[in-house]
Order: C-alpha cells, then structure tokens, then sequence
C-alpha cells in the first residue's frame, strides 16, 4: 500500500509568483511559508512554496507536521470521486507517499502518536461509521481501530498516550460535543458542547478548542486537565475557527487571506500580521505551524 514517486524541486515545490463521498470534494491546496519573529514578537511569513502541484485540480487538506520536513496531509486525485487517502510529503527529499491506498474507505485527519512510531487518521469505514484508526508511521501494518466503541468521530487530539480529545458528530438537531476518552477505559467525558474543528494540545498540556455560542461569537478556549475547568483565552474574528498555535505560545488564526496573532500575556486582542493576497490567496480554511517555524495552510 505504498506508492513512491520522485520529483523535481520544480514539480513539488514551485514558488509562488503572485461520511464516504460519493462525489468530487472540493479544490483545496496546501501552501509552505517559513515562520520568523521580528523584535516587536510578531511573526512574519516568507518563502512562499506550492505543496501540492502533484494533485492541484485534486482535493488536498487537513496538513500535519510529523518532523522538520515531513508533512502528512489528506487527498483525493480527480480520478478518485469515491474516497480520500493519506500522503506524505518530504520537503527534505523531495518525494511523496501515498500511505494509504484503500477503495472501501476514506481517511482523513493524519495525526502523529506519542511516541512517534505510529499516527491516527479518522476513517469513514465501508458500513460509513466513523472511527479512529491507527497505523505504524513505518507501514508494517493495516492498522487498527483505536477505540473501537467510539463512533462518529469527526476530529481529534492526543494529550497524552493514554488520552485523546475528540469532536463527535452530532446526529440529526444534536450539537457537535468535545468529549475526552482515555485508551484503557474508553468511556467518553463530556467536556463541551457546539464547538469548532480544530482541537490542539498546548504547550503547557491544556486543550485549546472553539466554543460557539452563537451563530457570530466563537471563543477560543483551553481546557486544563488538571483543575477539569475551561477558560477563555479571546473572542475570534468572526466566522474563524481554525488556528495554530506558534514555537512561543501565540495563537495565529485566518480571516479571508490574512493571518492574525494573538499571544495571551502580550496582546489585547488579534492583530493582522500577513496579508497573503499576494501570493494569489483568496481564502484560508485550515492552518497548522511547526515546531521548527514552518506554516502549512490550507486555501481555495
């Protein structure tokens, strides 16, 4: 179930010059920036890079960092109408993999383990329940289901090796809820209700979510483990509800084609700090940072 191809640096990275589905998702591509910080500690964008030149007409989405030059990401190629895979994308040799090669099933959502040696990926399986998987980061296997009584997940997040947070679908009228499961238990805690898709682990270990509470206003907020309690961290613009966190702690989200900062103990309220319209962006739907100050967007 693995599929190699080498490219060229100009084929891959070309710089920028200005349920099942049963149906063609819609283009999405996948951009790279370096991450630095001027004196002030805002941050700024550079080096603006096309990942996905490889499946540009195609659907391509949900980038995760794995290492320094390894990003995961979710696709499906125009001539694959029925489910989507997970590759992989190697800034460093210039390759790509397609790590899942499946025709029954979808998957979506890659996100590496503790540990490292494996990540987990949602699958809509061939019935169309919805579950969390696991696979080795090395292929020596097919995987398997993480929690297995757990259905309908949408999106998820490791905390720690025995624990993860999860969006669940709400069925017909029900909310969207947050819900933490641990991995020997498997018994599902309800945390929050109507809440957004992203769902990141801070770098002190709380949960940073959205919590909606109505149709304009959506918070961001982090949930401690600890003290079992939320906190609001800032009200997002409105109609955002993807961000990243950054290496120092800031939180940076999207609105159109600008990138807006926020740091907890240094600002007010979010401040424009890109506007990405240059580099021919329109829209900005998922963003996701690395460690090492790299920015991998998602636009339309």
């Amino acid at each position: 179930m693995k599929v190699m191809k080498k490219l060229s640096p100009v084929v891959l990275f070309s710089l920028l010059a200005g349920s099942v589905i049963a149906q063609r998702l819609d283009r999405h591509n996948v951009l790279l920036f370096s991450l630095s910080q001027k004196t002030d500690s805002t941050w700024q964008t550079g080096a603006a890079r096309f990942l996905t030149a490889f499946n540009s007409k195609g659907y391509n989405n949900q980038p995760a960092f794995f290492g320094p030059n390894e990003i995961y990401l979710t696709a499906q190629t125009p001539d694959d109408t029925t489910q989507t895979d997970i590759w992989l994308l190697d800034l460093g040799s210039l390759t790509r993999t397609r790590v899942t090669a499946t025709t029954a099933t979808s998957e979506y959502s890659p996100t590496l383990m503790p540990g490292g040696k494996r990540f987990s990926a949602v699958r809509v399986e061939e019935d169309g329940a919805q579950r969390l998987w696991s696979f080795p980061v090395d292929r020596s296997d097919n995987g398997r289901p993480e929690f297995p009584r757990l259905f309908n997940v949408g999106y998820h997040c490791w905390l720690r090796d025995t624990l993860a947070a999860f969006f669940i679908v709400g069925e017909g009228t029900d909310p969207h809820l947050l819900q933490l499961v641990g991995t020997k238990t498997q018994k599902p805690q309800r945390i929050a209700s109507n809440i957004g898709r992203c769902l990141l682990r801070t770098g002190g270990g709380s949960l940073a979510f959205i919590q909606k509470a109505t149709e304009q206003t959506w918070f961001l907020k982090t949930y401690d483990l600890k003290k079992q309690n939320s906190d609001i961290v800032v009200k997002m613009p409105i109609g955002s509800e993807d961000f990243a966190i950054l290496p120092d702690g800031a939180y940076l989200a999207s609105l159109g084609a600008k990138l807006f900062q926020y740091h907890p103990r240094r600002d007010a309220d979010w401040k424009e700090v890109a506007d990405l319209t240059k580099y021919g962006v329109k829209s900005i739907s998922r963003l996701t940072a690395s460690k090492e100050g790299k920015l991998a967007i998602v636009v339309q």
